[in-house]
């Protein structure tokens, strides 16, 4: 199989992205949704490939794959988060900190207790709601 090419996509607006665009995405917390700040790190073409019955990366030369249309196929694109977002009192790059019988620990004055975590891509299965950044602004 040949090395492809990385692919472009292109936002609700129109604006083109790809490997390394810094985009927007709609994220859910509970009942709460927000926008984060992410990274592309990849694009693809997945299949539901029926021999694993599991979701996998589209390859050409295979037949089954080549068929696939409809709800069988999706492009997916996986998302390094920033950590920022549009909600300020919570970030992806933190979590409350819990003691040993699962109960969140809390500091003098009662609040709790925030630790930064690592940040883990994301693979975005609706791709429809991807806005590109085009703030120029360091600090925006």
């Amino acid at each position: 199989m040949t090395k492809q090419q990385p692919m472009t996509l292109t936002d609700w607006r129109g604006n083109p992205f790809t490997i390394g665009t810094t985009i927007f995405y709609p994220r859910m917390s509970g009942r709460s949704c927000e926008i984060q700040e992410g990274v592309v790190i990849d694009i693809w073409d997945a299949v539901y490939d029926r021999d694993v019955y599991r979701w996998v990366r589209f390859n050409p030369e295979k037949i089954s794959h080549q068929d696939a249309t409809g709800n069988d196929r999706q492009t997916r694109v996986k998302v390094h988060p920033t950590g920022r977002g549009s909600r300020n009192f919570y970030r992806s790059d933190q979590r409350l900190v819990t003691d040993e019988q699962g109960e969140y620990v809390r500091d003098e004055h009662g609040r709790a207790v925030w630790e930064s975590v690592d940040l883990k891509p994301v693979t975005l299965m609706i791709i429809e709601n991807i806005t590109v950044v085009t703030c120029t602004h360091k600090d925006g």
